[in-house]
């Protein structure tokens, strides 16, 4: 697949003293597309098929509601949910006949196979609708042009390569999303030296970390109490950036 190139975020994320720079075009990436699904593409009839069709995920309905547009935002809440509750209401009218077929079989010791079965499946519709989301499928491909970019200027750019070597890494999650793309875009020889900068970066940043955390734990000894806190005080929170990928204020 081919990606276009987004030089410029790219490089003021590198630019920042950061735990993960995708973190920071990810974040940039949500704020956009939240803000673009309460503007006034709600009233573009394109648009609003695709949000009638797939909706947003728990996280960014809880997104789009914390930036108070009730308006807009009930506008496509409504026609989102016109579109599910038929998809619903089908298998609704199915598992009532079945309910009623089998309630005339109390007598018999076995299970209703059929309605156990219709059971199953609308418990996999719920499940299925919870995980689908235009902001996160718009992220997704946004990450995807990212990492692009980030692995193209590592091979372009030596500049861009020394903030590469001395930055302080990337979450895990973004981790695997750079070893996917340069495993797509590089060589052989390019692949085996990329995978070796990364891992050089993510060795010692990793260790860092781990002993950030630990003088953050030591840190509420009361003999510790006069000591400064060298920077750690936020280590809990980078730390599980790190990890997870989740960022938050700290």
């Amino acid at each position: 697949m081919k990606y276009e190139l987004e030089t410029i975020p790219v490089w003021d994320a590198f630019k920042k003293e950061c735990e993960c720079p995708i973190c920071v075009l990810k974040d940039r990436a949500k704020e956009t597309y939240i803000k673009f699904y309460l503007g006034n593409s709600v009233m573009v009839p394109e648009q609003r098929v695709e949000v009638n069709k797939t909706g947003f995920c728990p996280e960014h309905f809880q997104n789009l509601l914390e930036k108070r547009s009730p308006h807009y935002l009930g506008l496509m809440t409504h026609t989102h949910f016109q579109s599910y509750k038929n998809e619903l209401f089908e298998e609704f009218s199915k598992i009532g006949k079945q309910a009623e077929i089998a309630g005339k079989k109390l007598k018999t010791p076995l299970k209703d196979k059929k309605l156990i079965e219709s059971l199953a499946q609308l418990e996999e519709t719920i499940n299925k609708k919870e995980k689908e989301c235009l902001v996160c499928d718009k992220i997704e491909y946004t990450l995807k042009r990212y990492a692009f970019t980030v692995v193209y200027l590592w091979k372009k750019n030596e500049e861009f390569k020394d903030f590469f070597n001395k930055s302080k890494g990337f979450c895990l999650p973004h981790q695997s999303l750079l070893l996917k793309m340069a495993a797509e875009y590089f060589s052989g020889v390019e692949l085996g030296l990329f995978v070796q900068d990364l891992f050089a970066v993510q060795s010692s940043n990793l260790d860092r970390l781990e002993a950030e955390i630990l003088y953050f734990t030591q840190k509420f000894s009361q003999e510790n109490d006069d000591k400064p806190w060298n920077g750690t005080k936020d280590a809990h929170y980078r730390l599980i950036q790190k990890i997870t990928g989740r960022t938050t204020e700290y």
